[in-house]
């Protein structure tokens, strides 16, 4: 055997990207190989399928598919024994990450069965486990969860439909055995009902490790509690209310947040919250706010934003709206540049998602103010959110020659612009030689062009490696004004632009030269 085989390390770094089949192999070959090959192989379990699997096979009996019935089942044959355990519960120790879900080819007697027959003295099924996801619609199954986690239980991922009395007990539970929880995933059915909401919220206000939590919604006290946590550093709120946002502690606010998710129906909740952080280690925003929100109030926002920047790489600001196609698009209902100025002082970001209903009204002196504030940018995403009618756009393709330049690592860009301003027959290249050679895919969502010829040839020289140019093919393409040229016009400048990449690859390629006779 090779001597670096002999190393533990290596041999985990081997089976850690090894194939499964592989991994099988290499538990049967050579015992130093079989304890990592198993921890990978047993690591993560998507039911009790395999474990079950373990079991005598006069007990189990592996059920193939029949009928319209594409599953395999299990079914037993016989009383389940103590003695028939051992093998499955070597296995079993193992697992480390958990998921069952609703539709699991396991009978749903199934826990009932191991809850009685698992000796009082034995651990947990699962005594390694960190992770669990529990999805599971039967209130039959829902109690025999305790038999499944030990101490070392970390991580919970929990959607529940059924009694909600039994749903309410979950929070409680958890938090009494297992304290150190770090990361919480409630699923919305979780907090349907005042009495839910109000078993999950006082169980959260019990613990203390918490790193990570996605949740409905929060009241107040809730919130309080978790903005003293030292260690939470991620947040997801589906609904942050207009009630719950006043943070009112004698302490440091939200002192380790790095990732705020969440939805208002308005801008002022985000506004409050967002102020009343006291950290600049965030470095994910990702807002949705109600089509209704005030117009007014978006700069309000931006700045509430940028207050904590210091840190902040990724920035989702994105509207619900609503397909119309009976009211117009206008420069009065796109949003101004100048509501989003203050994201300019944001200068580490590399992901930018702006969609806003009608999108913001934006020339091609903001886009150069904006290639030139976020030099780091992968993907900027400035598309409107609404595409109900034709837009008359500010910014032209000269536009896009600062963010080549001034974004070297920009690989997706989506924007609306003026494609008609470019003189097909001019002699200079485009941006005097300027080019990105990162950017891959342009989305231009219902920009106006006329010669596709001439903005393929635009392109491919200040982005010589573009891959992909697309267009948004829903409904509204012909219900505005030419709407299916359009279309088809930027179709054949995705088609040109693979054309005028594959002839410059082709240029640019030197064959391998075979030598004969030793010459």
């Amino acid at each position: 055997m090779h001597r670096g085989l002999l190393i533990p390390e290596v041999v985990e770094l081997i089976c850690g990207v090894a194939e499964f089949s592989t991994l099988a192999a290499l538990a049967r070959t050579c015992h130093s190989f079989q304890p990592p090959a198993l921890a990978v192989l047993w690591e993560t379990q998507t039911s009790l399928f395999q474990l079950l699997k373990c079991l005598p096979s006069d007990l189990v009996e592996v059920v193939p598919p029949q009928g319209q019935d594409f599953a395999t089942n299990l079914r037993f044959q016989r009383a389940i024994m103590p003695a028939d355990l051992p093998r499955m519960l070597f296995y079993a120790a193992l697992v480390k990450n958990f998921i069952e879900t609703a539709g699991s080819p396991i009978p749903p007697d199934t826990y009932a069965a191991l809850s009685i027959v698992l000796p009082a003295s034995q651990p947990p099924l699962f005594p390694s486990l960190r992770h669990l996801t529990w999805r599971v619609i039967s209130d039959g199954i829902f109690p025999y969860f305790r038999i499944l986690a030990g101490s070392k239980l970390r991580s919970i991922n929990v959607t529940l439909r059924g009694s909600q009395f039994i749903r309410s007990a979950l929070l409680p539970y958890l938090t009494t055995f297992h304290p150190k929880l770090t990361r919480i995933e409630l699923g919305p059915a979780i907090m349907d009902t005042p009495i839910l909401t109000q078993a999950v919220h006082s169980a959260l206000r019990s613990l203390n490790h918490l790193e990570r939590l996605t949740i409905d919604s929060l009241d107040g006290p809730t919130l309080l509690h978790l903005a003293g946590l030292p260690n939470l550093n991620a947040l997801h709120i589906r609904t942050l209310g207009a009630d719950r946002t006043e943070i009112a502690g004698g302490g440091p606010i939200f002192t380790a947040l790095r990732e705020f998710v969440t939805y208002s129906e308005s801008i002022k909740p985000l506004t409050r919250f967002l102020d009343a952080i006291d950290s600049d280690t965030v470095n994910k925003v990702d807002l949705t706010i109600e089509s209704t929100a005030v117009p007014e109030e978006w700069p309000n926002l931006t700045s509430s934003v940028a207050r904590n920047s210091g840190k902040l790489t990724k920035l989702y600001l994105q509207q619900r709206f609503s397909f119309d196609h009976e009211i117009p698009d206008v420069l009065e209902r796109m949003l101004p540049a100048e509501s989003f100025r203050p994201l300019l002082t944001c200068t580490n970001l590399t992901e930018v998602h702006i969609v806003i209903g009608h999108g913001i009204d934006i020339d091609n002196a903001f886009l150069k103010q904006m290639a030139h504030a976020w030099p780091r940018l992968r993907t900027l995403d400035l598309s409107p959110g609404c595409q109900s009618a034709r837009y008359e756009p500010r910014a032209t393709l000269a536009g896009l020659i600062p963010l080549a330049q001034h974004c070297p690592c920009l690989e997706f860009l989506a924007l609306v612009f003026d494609a008609t301003l470019v003189d097909p027959h001019a002699k200079e290249k485009p941006g005097a030689g300027i080019s990105n050679l990162a950017l891959v895919e342009l989305d231009v969502v219902q920009s106006p062009i006329d010669s596709a010829a001439a903005v393929a040839s635009f392109l491919s020289a200040i982005f010589p490696n573009l891959q992909m140019v697309s267009s948004r093919e829903e409904g509204w393409n012909v219900l505005i004004q030419d709407g299916e040229e359009i279309l088809l016009a930027w179709a054949s400048v995705g088609e040109l632009v693979q054309v005028i990449s594959s002839a410059r690859a082709q240029e640019h390629y030197v064959p391998d030269i075979m030598l004969v006779d030793g010459e």
